[in-house]
């Protein structure tokens, strides 16, 4: 008897789950992924201006405004997170009015939650000294309710499937954030900093409703339909917040212990990571929606882990592709145009592979996450042990003063462990019957990360050789185009169609 086996997920067959087809996942993507590849490149672009017309010490005062910005958005009930889950839920079984109703209770109840750490960074700001913390504070409700708004506005429109509305704007965001940063930043001062994503959030959430047929948003407080949101939701805002505050560790461990000039360099560093991991969120952004719709559906069995299997090894290889993009031309761009950054180099080099770590757990987050599986807390656990961990390393590293280069490893080996831990923890629910087969995926992510540290290493060790305020044309060219030859080898490797045909005697 011939049997076939892991046919190839773009073969010409009937394909019970052909949304998460890998080509059908990147084409709705490519619309968010093109607005956020051109948003990366003007951000980086704006903050390196900023950066260098404010030197360090000022760029990091700004970056301190913008870390408290960012924990105040954080401060979540949970009652959007949990009403999304049942919006998608009810969308996949064509219940519209319960949809709807389900995102008026999720937005109304979060708004007024969200505006309350901006009313309590406005009342911290009357005893601050005056100046630009003082500015910031009073400006925080603005800019917080800004911000959540606008991502509200982003995921409903999302669980929809309508990512070609969410694309239009985000290629608006794109644009807009990085000429606000210049203009603001050149008008005046280190405000600027914080007030352009602001006044962007402002707008880009205005544009949402320009778009139809509308999502017909009212004030809805329902008490009785926001407990069981507020019930499933909590630990998943929760894993939001601890998430972000995961993510900020490293820049808050150097705002706590060190100078606005180390804050400087170090969030400077980090910045192109945010603005890249960003990037290839249109692709996590087209899966939530996709992934939580299918296992409402029933998704299971072989065919599901292969797609599950394929777009792992996809969102890896972009990931690590980015991140090596990023080394081979952050470091001839600082020295040639902000050589006073040139400390960040390094730190930019190593954080870099969080760009790599923090996506690959996509699926299997997600499958936690959803409703059938129902795992939140599970997930939020590993979250909170992760935090901990990397607090308590930061300590020590500080301790012992070895500095912002420590804590960037800090990052690292603790995404790596993360990344280990939620796949096996899902493991069960991907490969339902037949874990042991999530052990040919494995080798083939450890290929992708061996990899990525040895780029890693090798551009680190060619920085020696570019020369401060001279932009070393032929060294940028031959950096990043190495690294494309590299990742498109792996590539073909790795996600090459294959036809494993077995041949059994009864």
């Amino acid at each position: 008897m011939t049997t076939t086996d892991q046919l190839p997920v773009e073969a010409g067959v009937p394909d019970p789950l052909e949304s998460l087809g890998l080509r059908r996942i990147l084409r709705s993507a490519s619309g968010l992924s093109g607005a956020s590849l051109i948003g990366s490149v003007l951000a980086v672009g704006a903050g390196f201006l900023a950066a260098h017309w404010l030197g360090p010490a000022r760029y990091g005062d700004g970056q301190f405004v913008l870390l408290i910005y960012l924990y105040a958005t954080l401060m979540r009930s949970g009652v959007f997170e949990g009403s999304i889950r049942a919006v998608i839920d009810h969308l996949a079984r064509g219940e519209a009015d319960e949809a709807r109703h389900a995102q008026n209770v999720g937005v109304s109840f979060e708004l007024i939650v969200s505006a309350l750490p901006g009313v309590a960074l406005t009342i911290v700001g009357f005893f601050v000294a005056p100046g630009v913390v003082q500015l910031g504070l009073f400006l925080a409700p603005i800019a917080v309710i800004a911000s959540c708004g606008s991502s509200f506005l982003s995921t409903l429109w999302s669980a929809r499937s309508r990512f070609d509305v969410v694309g239009k704007v985000a290629v608006a965001q794109a644009i807009l954030g990085p000429v606000l940063l210049v203009v603001l930043v050149a008008t005046i001062g280190t405000a600027g900093v914080f007030l352009a994503p602001a006044i962007a959030s402002l707008v880009t959430a205005a544009l949402y409703f320009a778009f139809r047929p509308p999502l017909q948003l009212h004030p809805s407080f329902d008490t009785r339909a926001a407990r069981p949101f507020l019930r499933v939701g909590f630990p998943l805002g929760l894993l939001a917040e601890i998430y972000w505050a995961y993510r900020l560790v490293g820049s808050t461990s150097i705002a706590i212990a060190s100078s606005s000039f180390a804050l400087g360099l170090y969030t400077f560093a980090a910045a192109p990571i945010a603005v890249a991991t960003s990037a290839i969120g249109g692709i996590q952004a087209v899966l939530l929606p996709t992934v939580w719709r299918e296992l409402s559906r029933g998704a299971s069995g072989p065919v599901w882990a292969r797609h599950a299997e394929r777009i792992t090894i996809a969102m890896g290889l972009i990931a690590a592709a980015v991140a090596g993009l990023g080394q081979a031309g952050f470091a001839p761009m600082v020295m040639a145009f902000t050589p006073s950054f040139a400390g960040s180099i390094r730190l930019f080099d190593i954080l870099a592979l969080t760009i790599l770590l923090l996506p690959i757990a996509t699926v299997p987050s997600l499958v936690l996450d959803s409703k059938r599986v129902n795992r939140q807390k599970r997930h939020l656990s590993i979250w909170i042990a992760a935090l901990l961990v990397n607090i308590v390393a930061n300590v020590i590293v500080l301790r012992a003063g070895w500095g912002a280069q420590a804590i960037a490893v800090n990052d690292v080996w603790v995404q790596f462990l993360v990344v280990v831990v939620i796949f096996e923890t899902a493991a069960p629910h991907i490969w339902e019957g037949g874990g042991g087969r999530r052990f040919a995926l494995y080798p083939k992510m450890a290929l992708v990360l061996v990899v990525a540290v040895a780029v890693t290493m090798v551009l680190d060790l060619g920085v020696s050789g570019l020369h401060p305020g001279h932009l070393d044309v032929a060294a940028l060219l031959i950096r990043c185009g190495a690294t494309a030859l590299v990742w498109a080898a792996v590539a073909v490797i790795l996600l090459r169609p294959q036809r494993n045909v077995t041949t059994s005697t009864d």
